[in-house]
């Protein structure tokens, strides 16, 4: 281990964010933590004072990778900024790719914060509804761009609209979980695109 005990840390971070996956928050017991990752009671509140501080921890780092998920996607969709309704077609086809071919329903820190809202203080809470306030503003900013040179097929709700990018997402996790079905996502996605082709005249 490095003396700065990252390693240490990482590996508890790693294997905590697994077993709430697999158990929720609550059913993840430190003793839990300690057996999978073989540490010592020590080492954990070492690094860690109290469970609530490493779920503050978790939930910091998941929202920053997926902060920056949404950043790499937008930056990889900005060739098509001169055509909005392609580059909002496209925002949402990386993600169909990025779900496609997974072999296991996979996780998300986001659904075991809303499904257990009882376990998580107000700081926690506020980091998801930040988050998802951030990807609600970035699509909503596409479809404005759209809205500008593309009547639509039917009157519709820019933030709702907006927000079902999420909350698709959001429900495939949990309904592919509950099937045992990692194409789910993916296949959820493909509605959501096929929808905004239609939605958006040309």
């Amino acid at each position: 281990m490095g003396r700065d005990g990252k390693p240490t840390r990482d590996k508890i971070l790693a294997v905590s964010k697994a077993l709430i996956y697999e158990n929720g928050f609550a059913g993840t017991s430190v003793d839990a933590i300690l057996s999978k990752t073989g540490i010592t009671k020590g080492a954990f509140f070492y690094h860690f004072k109290t469970k609530a501080e490493l779920a503050l921890v978790l939930i910091h780092d998941f929202a920053e990778t997926d902060l920056k998920e949404l950043d790499r996607v937008l930056n990889d969709t900005n060739q098509y900024l001169d055509q909005p309704k392609q580059r909002l077609i496209e925002f949402v086809q990386r993600f169909i790719n990025m779900f496609s071919g997974l072999e296991e329903p996979p996780g998300c820190l986001y659904a075991s914060v809303s499904n257990e809202q009882n376990q998580f203080n107000d700081e926690i809470k506020k980091v998801v509804s930040d988050t998802m306030l951030k990807w609600r503003i970035a699509l909503e900013d596409m479809i404005d761009k759209v809205l500008e040179n593309h009547d639509t097929a039917i009157a519709i709700n820019k933030e709702s609209l907006a927000d079902q990018f999420n909350v698709i997402i959001e429900g495939a996790f949990i309904v592919s979980k509950a099937l045992n079905d990692p194409t789910l996502i993916a296949k959820q996605l493909v509605h959501y695109r096929n929808y905004l082709e239609l939605l958006f005249k040309t």
